[in-house]
């Protein structure tokens, strides 16, 4: 079976060229879902008056009774990433680490405490970073914002192929000392973002990027993280949990024994959590800047520290030794790029 034929790239031109026309219609076509979900958008918030116009846009949909007044909904879609050292233009070096924690330790929080297998896990990211962070003196009294990625595939894309992925722009609970009670509001702001992401377009991004026209979107995106690193960060840090099979994969008769996921850092986020659930355990894997952070390896320990805190606060101190019974091996080796 033959391909479709390559085009040249004077063919490539015109098509560009022939589209141009066009894009001012698309732009007003995008208008009315995106210009009231700007906080939606990665970075916005970032932007002098966004917030501001956020608020503004839900005070009038309330009073026209089209969405309810929700605190979480608020905190999640007008609060402003405070300053890290890790928030800054990155280098072209990177630090890797891995490791794991036990899935069915997770799971049992998730139950006794009413939530979801993602809550727990962005809450011991929260965790991690606040013990990390106060270890350095470098902890804000406002909660760092992550990005989290969020399926936004429909019953009837199941089946096909490619991704269909959106992100969710919300704070983390790192100012709440309490392990039990940072669980609660991880919950709650989640929820909150998820209400209001369900309202946004799945193709919100999409449609945003039809205000920039073509021909000056890659100096955007070059000059963008330099003009808002002079105020505040879009967003100080990515993480993402992936769903992963719960029975055992095979290659050549070899069994996989763990999946270590190992994702991307961009200019103004120098960290990037992600986490992949495989069999009984939850695989992560930390990559950051070098020149940004010193040593990720004391992120894995503070992620199992935060674990037992938060089994010990949910579960009881019973369950903390049942789980370090049954918990996974921590892994020894260390990675540098």
């Amino acid at each position: 079976m033959r391909g479709e034929r390559v085009p040249g790239e004077l063919e490539m031109l015109g098509r560009g060229l022939a589209g141009l026309p066009r894009q001012p219609l698309r732009a007003l076509r995008a208008a009315p879902s995106a210009l009231p979900n700007l906080t939606e958008i990665p970075g916005a918030n970032a932007l002098p008056g966004v917030p501001q116009l956020s608020r503004g846009v839900t005070s009038v949909r309330r009073r026209l009774g089209i969405e309810q007044a929700d605190p979480a909904i608020l905190e999640a879609t007008t609060a402003r990433p405070p300053r890290t050292s890790f928030n800054r233009r990155i280098s072209g070096h990177r630090l890797f680490s891995f490791g794991q924690l036990s899935l069915d330790t997770v799971k049992a929080i998730k139950n006794e405490a009413g939530v979801t297998v993602n809550d727990v896990v962005v809450a011991l990211a929260a965790g991690a970073l606040r013990d990390w962070l106060k270890e350095r003196d470098e902890l804000p009294k406002d909660p760092l914002v992550a990005l989290v990625p969020v399926s936004v595939r429909t019953e009837e894309e199941m089946a096909t192929f490619g991704n269909r992925v959106s992100m969710m722009i919300v704070p983390i609970a790192t100012d709440e000392a309490d392990p039990k009670r940072r669980l609660k509001r991880t919950h709650e702001l989640l929820r909150g973002a998820k209400g209001r992401h369900q309202a946004v377009p799945a193709n919100l991004l999409t449609d945003a990027t039809s205000f920039i026209p073509p021909a000056v979107a890659s100096l955007a995106a070059r000059t963008t993280m330099e003009v808002m690193g002079r105020t505040r960060p879009p967003l100080n840090v990515v993480i993402s949990n992936v769903p992963g099979p719960r029975s055992p994969l095979f290659l050549a008769g070899a069994k996989l024994e763990a999946h270590y996921p190992v994702s991307v850092v961009v200019d103004g986020v120098g960290l990037n959590i992600t986490v992949m659930s495989y069999l009984d355990h939850l695989d992560f894997g930390i990559v950051a800047d070098r020149d940004q952070v010193d040593d990720v390896w004391t992120l894995i320990d503070r992620l199992a520290g935060a674990l037992d805190e938060l089994t010990v606060a949910v579960l009881g101190k019973a369950a903390k030794r049942r789980a370090k019974r049954a918990a996974p091996q921590p892994t020894k080796a260390k990675a540098k790029a």
